[in-house]
């Protein structure tokens, strides 16, 4: 039985749950990856990279810049929308948005890697493909989340917004000088979010998981054919090994304790305090 508030909205309680888990548990570890890369895909955008470099959050406080936004996204899948973390979150995240000069397609943009980028990664790398009631549960999340956002225009299926979300991407793709600076800042990140017998590959893996025209608009010199192979067939071997392990305990614990918050932390500490507005160029 639904809440009134999920009844009211097209996310119900068990689209929540079904997302929670694979999120949460089965594919933590891809989902968390697959986040990185979508947020690293972003930078292919030079309308939102300019942004994300003027901002200085991501060159200036990169590491907690990087955990406070995934704990931000934690909290969301954790409780969903609707609960009060979850409504503290989306409010935060209003409001922090609120003065920056961000064009609706964009906002769209952002919302759809969240969608289609992890999806592609489990579907390539997890150690099963998602199945329809999980690509459905996994859609539903994140609609409401940007209808929360005041989003608009984002289409009514999965399948239009993943045609709108790559006309948009050949549309806009392009190289830009922030670019460059948002990936030296943050190369660092992906490797902490690798399993650690992979992460002695994970600069390479990044650039070696990245299509071509995304290593372009980022300035990324495309891996020899060797390594390319090597990588994939690694993260696909890691994938068959997980499939006979039993599913893991979940990845995230409300308030946890974390290296910026040695004793844990609230909803309200997350984010930038005071926002600092960026013009666009």
């Amino acid at each position: 039985m639904t809440s009134p508030a999920a009844r009211d909205t097209p996310l119900t309680d068990e689209h929540l749950a079904v997302y929670r888990r694979l999120a949460l548990r089965e594919f933590g570890a891809d989902v968390r990856i697959g986040l990185n890369l979508a947020f690293y895909r972003t930078f292919a955008v030079p309308g939102i990279a300019r942004l994300l470099a003027d901002t200085g959050e991501m060159t200036e406080r990169t590491q907690q810049r990087a955990d406070d936004t995934g704990l931000m996204m934690y909290e969301l899948i954790a409780h969903g929308p609707h609960h009060p973390r979850g409504r503290e979150v989306i409010a935060s995240l209003n409001r922090i948005h609120r003065v920056y000069d961000i064009t609706p397609d964009e906002y769209r943009y952002v919302l759809g890697t969240f969608v289609f980028i992890p999806t592609r990664w489990i579907d390539r790398y997890g150690p099963r493909r998602l199945r329809p009631h999980e690509r459905e549960a996994t859609w539903r999340f994140w609609r409401e989340v940007g209808r929360l956002m005041n989003v608009r225009g984002v289409p009514d299926t999965w399948d239009a917004y993943e045609r709108w979300f790559n006309a948009f991407e050949r549309a806009n793709f392009g190289h830009d000088e922030a670019a460059t600076r948002l990936l030296d800042a943050t190369r660092d990140l992906l490797a902490s979010r690798f399993p650690k017998a992979l992460r002695r590959w994970a600069g390479a893996a990044s650039d070696a998981l990245l299509d071509e025209d995304v290593r372009r608009a980022l300035g990324v010199s495309a891996p020899r054919p060797a390594i390319r192979i090597a990588v994939r067939g690694l993260l696909r071997v890691h994938a068959l090994v997980r499939r006979f392990r039993a599913v893991p305990p979940e990845v995230f614990t409300p308030g946890q304790a974390t290296r910026h918050y040695p004793r844990g932390y609230a909803v309200a500490e997350l984010g930038p305090d005071p926002v600092r507005p960026a013009a666009r160029r």
